[in-house]
């Protein structure tokens, strides 16, 4: 795999917007999926995935002092849809046939553009609280 220098600014703002817009089509093809042909994970594995993720959640939060298990259940909920919806999108882009490149081409350009604004957010936002 192939090293971007660390000058490369330009280069590695694009890499991460790609990667970005990648998982973004990917959690779209997966609520795709899961509105149209239900989940795509047997109901004991994502209880597994749940579990295994408060349990993380959990001890993460403890170790800080920072959270509740409320807040495990809510990263543990929310951690379990998101890798749900990735599995489920692997399985939508995967099975498709009947889609012209073309859609997915500018799909793939629309969600570069969100995943760069959406970095550049993060970036001045996380800017702004380290200032303080």
């Amino acid at each position: 795999m192939a090293a971007f220098p660390k000058e490369s600014y330009i280069l590695r703002a694009f890499a991460a917007s790609f990667m970005v817009a990648l998982v973004i089509m990917i959690l779209a093809g997966g609520l795709i999926h899961v509105f149209h042909y239900g989940l795509p994970l047997p109901p004991a594995f994502m209880l597994v995935l749940a579990a295994v993720s408060f349990i993380l959640s959990s001890a993460f939060f403890e170790k800080h002092e920072v959270g509740s298990i409320i807040g495990s259940v809510m990263v543990s909920v929310i951690a379990t849809a998101m890798l749900c919806a990735l599995s489920g999108g692997f399985l939508y882009f995967a099975t498709i046939s009947d889609r012209p490149a073309e859609d997915l081409v500018s799909a793939m350009a629309l969600a570069m553009i969100l995943s760069m604004t959406l970095l550049s957010y993060l970036k001045r936002s996380l800017a702004e609280i380290e200032g303080y």
